[in-house]
């Protein structure tokens, strides 16, 4: 039998030139060497060529951008903060505001957007004073017969049943007699300048049944405080029609007992009439006694401190006697 060119050779061998195949039939790279930069299977060698990689500085154009990024986020947050401001004074806070009751309103607005001025009766220095401040009284200024008054212990001033000590530096006797609707009047006073005088007189009170009889502390006090604030003695330094302020009418208590003040500031209508003083504090005091009522009726220089204060030393010491 004649034998296949192409199964000749044996099995373990080949050709003696290097192109032939081993026993496998696939390429045989061992007999060649390794070439550099390979393994000795033939493969690239990678791990001795591996070194770290370095960084270089970064450019002037990468640090801009950062920069612009940086500014972006803190101008957003700095936006949104306001925008959260704005929201929270719009509706949190403003609803805390409304539900204040402490909250100060502002008044009404006319037309023409001004505040409108509307007078308070409460504030002496701001609205015109009630009625009862008028020049002109409301009453008759009844006088009524002369009574003495019951003496005064010393230091002290009596009249009617009320009594006061004297302050010092009121060191002139007023002196007594009658004044509307008040008799047992007795007073002290203390010189202003040339004629004038502070004074306080004290006394029983007396209202005729002409007129009804005694009508209450308030209005009996009202009464004493208008017939006071026109008589021709003061009359004539306070002018027809003077300024009115710092006035009150008010229940309080004397000695405790109730009683009812009427007090004003009247200011001289011609300031220039004196030197050292251009107003005066009136004042009247209606106390309920056991024994009726008894009243205080004066006129104190109101730019004069020291006659200020005697007035209020008074008006402390008062008190109810039988």
């Amino acid at each position: 039998m004649t034998e296949d060119p192409r199964r000749s050779g044996s099995a373990g061998g080949g050709t003696s030139d290097g192109g032939g195949f081993g026993g496998s039939g696939l390429p045989d790279f061992t007999a060649r060497g390794a070439a550099p930069g390979t393994d000795p299977t033939g493969l690239p060698d990678y791990a001795d060529r591996a070194t770290p990689a370095t960084l270089g500085e970064p450019s002037q154009r990468s640090r801009n951008r950062a920069l612009t990024v940086v500014l972006s986020v803190v101008g957003a947050t700095v936006l949104l903060l306001a925008v959260a401001a704005l929201v929270l004074s719009q509706t949190v806070f403003r609803s805390v505001l409304e539900e204040d009751p402490t909250a100060y309103p502002t008044g009404p607005r006319t037309a023409e957007g001004q505040s409108e001025y509307v007078p308070d009766p409460e504030d002496p220095d701001l609205a015109p004073p009630p009625p009862i401040f008028t020049q002109a009284p409301t009453v008759d200024c009844h006088v009524p017969d002369h009574a003495e008054p019951a003496p005064s212990s010393n230091g002290t001033i009596r009249g009617g049943d009320l009594q006061y000590t004297i302050p010092d530096g009121w060191d002139f006797p007023w002196g007594s007699g009658s004044m509307p609707y008040m008799n047992e009047v007795q007073g002290q006073g203390r010189n202003v300048e040339g004629n004038w005088y502070s004074v306080v007189n004290l006394g029983r009170v007396v209202f005729p049944d002409s007129e009804g009889g005694y009508p209450g502390s308030e209005r009996a006090a009202v009464a004493i405080f208008q017939c006071y604030a026109t008589t021709a003695g003061v009359i004539s330094h306070f002018g027809e029609h003077p300024e009115v302020t710092d006035y009150r009418t008010e229940a309080i208590e004397v000695d405790g007992y109730p009683a009812w003040i009427v007090q004003a500031t009247y200011n001289f209508e011609d300031p220039d009439m004196l030197e050292t003083s251009s107003a005066s504090i009136v004042t009247s005091i209606v106390v309920e006694g056991p024994n009726g009522p008894s009243a205080l009726a004066s006129d104190v220089a109101a730019d004069h401190p020291d006659h200020v204060q005697g007035l209020e030393e008074i008006i402390a010491s008062l008190e109810v006697v039988e």
